[in-house]
């Protein structure tokens, strides 16, 4: 279910905006991401929204959990007998491309890798929501003014401090900040849940509440959440902290973790599973040595994930970050092959289209039996 733009990052190759009858009343009404420099990105709503009654309805107006709502049961009610059969997951949009974290790092406005990205907490929307929870007025200062930058180049997450518990991201208000900017990202992904379990039960509902049409273990939901490798052997974290993952501020900070605990109690309310849907399955810690000071490290962040899935035991799934070429990269296979195996049975890795080419039958079979069974390969055009 796709709540943002397609345009303007890895991959997108054509340009789908927001439509203009939510688009036009966010900006007017300050509910778009915004940095602290003003760059407002058009990706998706602000998470601010979610409980704004601004947007049109055939009754009068809606909030944006009511918007998406309406969208997931009507794409429901419309494909009918085929959830459960044809349609055997539900990916539930969250944020820019359709991933649970903030616009931070924008190809459309010149971010280049490995920049650590920018705080997106500027807009009206969310800073009324900072004063509220925390009686601040805004972010502190010291956080990136350029997305292109390094981490020991902000001053907030220079990691340098001749005591680690004194860094910027460690102390003060920028960890208060830090760690009410992921509570947030958090709460938005389980009150987007809630919309999709409240939209399955109006459309699937049988007999006793909670008796679903759909059953569990036909039909199932998923949330996206993004790979971002670079940066992860930097103390700070800085670039999962600028997207809303806090690993950050203490030595039990774990984004990963808490993301996993809310999914599994989501999965509880709505009586099915909901897979941790993760990126960067095909690289390794080796991918991105000829750039040492990406500090990056993907094996290390998926075995983070890993961790958190398990011990909350929700169902782990996986994506490859970057497109292939399935007929001369046996690399991306192997090391898909090694991750898929501690993933959850029934998920698998994403592919682009040529792997449904007659010449290349032969390489996506030699891979399918290397994989656990069963095992469903996604086709991403």
């Amino acid at each position: 279910m796709s709540f943002h733009q397609c345009g303007g990052n890895v991959g997108d190759t054509v340009n789908f905006p927001l439509p203009a009858w939510c688009l036009e009343k966010a900006k007017s009404s300050g509910l778009l991401y915004k940095s602290k420099d003003g760059v407002v990105a058009e990706d998706c709503l602000s998470l601010s929204a979610d409980n704004e009654k601004i947007f049109p309805s055939k009754s009068g107006t809606r909030t944006a959990l009511q918007c998406y709502q309406d969208y997931m049961t009507a794409f429901l009610k419309f494909m009918g007998s085929h959830v459960g059969n044809t349609i055997c997951e539900l990916q539930v949009g969250m944020g820019p491309c359709g991933e649970l974290r903030y616009p931070s790092y924008m190809m459309s406005n010149g971010w280049n890798w490995p920049g650590v990205g920018l705080i997106m907490a500027y807009d009206s929307g969310m800073l009324k929501m900072l004063k509220a929870d925390t009686g601040e007025a805004g972010p502190p200062e010291g956080f990136p003014e350029d997305q292109n930058a390094m981490p020991d180049d902000v001053p907030m997450f220079r990691a340098n401090a001749p005591d680690p518990a004194s860094t910027g991201f460690r102390s003060g208000k920028g960890k208060d900040f830090l760690e009410w900017y992921s509570s947030v990202l958090i709460k938005h992904g389980q009150q987007v849940l809630a919309a999709a379990t409240a939209a399955v039960r109006k459309t699937g509902a049988a007999g006793a509440p909670g008796c679903q049409v759909y059953p569990p273990e036909k039909f199932c939901f998923s949330v996206k959440v993004s790979g971002l490798h670079w940066h992860v052997t930097h103390p700070s974290r800085a670039t999962e902290a600028c997207a809303g993952y806090n690993c950050c501020t203490s030595e039990t900070a774990d984004a990963y973790m808490e993301i996993a605990k809310m999914l599994g109690a989501e999965s509880k309310t709505a009586q099915r599973p909901i897979l941790f849907n993760f990126t960067c399955m095909e690289m390794t810690n080796d991918s991105n040595s000829g750039v040492p000071k990406a500090l990056s490290a993907p094996e290390d962040l998926i075995a983070q994930v890993r961790k958190a899935a398990i011990f909350h035991q929700v169902p782990l799934a996986g994506e490859n970050a970057l497109e292939f070429d399935l007929a001369t990269s046996q690399w991306a296979f192997t090391q898909i092959g090694k991750q898929i195996r501690s993933f959850s049975p029934g998920t698998g890795p994403r592919t682009g289209p040529r792997c449904c080419q007659r010449s290349l039958d032969e390489t996506t079979k030699r891979f399918r039996n290397t994989l656990p069974i069963p095992t469903i390969l996604s086709f991403a055009s």
